[in-house]
């Protein structure tokens, strides 16, 4: 009996040790788990993730490469359109939005701008005389806009000899700012629907030698070079609307001077738009905020060097690297 006793008491030790172990591991476990949501939750202070108009992703990246010398524990992450784009921390639009396309809970801040310009494949010969006296807003319509509302037969008839519009989905940036700027909704645009990615627009002029259309600065441009990329021809507008191309409108030769001129110009006589970051008006990171600053302060210096405008025109004196 003693024996048994003492067994059972023995066996009520080690259920009382093994109740003790147990709960020292849960303990622990509980303990190891809020270690890692407080360590989640500030390494998610230290990330931002950026998605949208993809033809601004390689300024983006320079800001995102100049921001982290200054602050190298932030880390960035892009997100293309495909994967989960609706929860980054940012998104970068290249146009001006319309009434309720951006959400009340969320704020625009303006980083830069942008300017299109109509080109040619540079053996297309339909705009002989245009690119000596320059063309002009209603003769742009007639290339880029569907017949209709505004449109001149008379144009439309020189316009006849064989060249193909080429053209972004009404959807994307450059076809809204373009469309804007010629007075029209996007949806009526003329030509050829060229998807993805706006460089596309550029392949499929280099291979058509009757092609036409447009872009942005950086894609036309060779960003080291400052001169326009070989196989194409811009088509100049003619500035101040008289019928040819003075002196102080041959500007298309160089990125640098078309950028001084819009940047100087109060005039709409090329088509510009904003670039903007949206961002959620009660994000919790405030790393999100002090790199916005950085960008409108610091950033702008970077923006010319990919063939963007800044959001207002800086001095020399203001710039430390080039």
């Amino acid at each position: 009996m003693k024996a048994f006793e003492k067994h059972l008491k023995g066996d009520d030790r080690n259920h009382n040790s093994n109740r003790v172990a147990k709960s020292g591991r849960n303990i622990l476990v509980a303990v190891l788990m809020m270690c890692c949501l407080l360590s989640n939750a500030q390494n998610k202070d230290h990330v931002i993730s950026i998605t949208g108009t993809q033809f601004t992703y390689p300024l983006i990246k320079r800001w995102i490469s100049e921001y982290s010398k200054i602050n190298p524990e932030l880390k960035f992450r892009l997100i293309s359109d495909q994967e989960n784009s609706d929860k980054a921390d940012l998104t970068i639009i290249a146009h001006t939005p319309e009434k309720g396309e951006i959400a009340e809970n969320k704020t625009l801040i303006n980083v830069g701008r942008f300017a299109i310009l109509p080109i040619t494949n540079a053996n297309n010969q339909s705009f002989t005389k245009e690119f000596k006296k320059g063309v002009k807003q209603d003769e742009l319509k007639a290339i880029f806009i569907k017949d209709g509302a505004d449109f001149n037969p008379e144009v439309k008839k020189a316009k006849e000899p064989e060249y193909t519009v080429y053209t972004k989905t009404p959807q994307s940036c450059a076809a809204k700012v373009i469309s804007s700027y010629l007075g029209h909704p996007s949806d009526d645009l003329n030509g050829i629907y060229v998807t993805g990615d706006d460089s596309y627009l550029i392949t499929s002029l280099l291979e058509d030698s009757t092609g036409v259309s447009y872009n942005n600065l950086g894609l036309i441009y060779d960003l080291n070079k400052r001169v326009p990329i070989n196989g194409i021809r811009i088509l100049p507008i003619d500035l101040n609307n008289n019928g040819r191309i003075d002196k102080e409108e041959q500007i298309y030769g160089n990125l640098d001077q078309v950028i001084t001129y819009l940047e100087g110009s109060k005039s709409a006589s090329i088509p510009t738009d904003n670039l903007s970051f949206i961002t959620d008006e009660k994000q919790t990171n405030p790393e999100i905020a002090v790199f916005l600053n950085w960008v409108k302060a610091s950033g702008q210096e970077f923006n010319h060097q990919y063939g963007f405008l800044n959001t207002t025109a800086l001095k020399n004196s203001d710039l430390t690297q080039k």
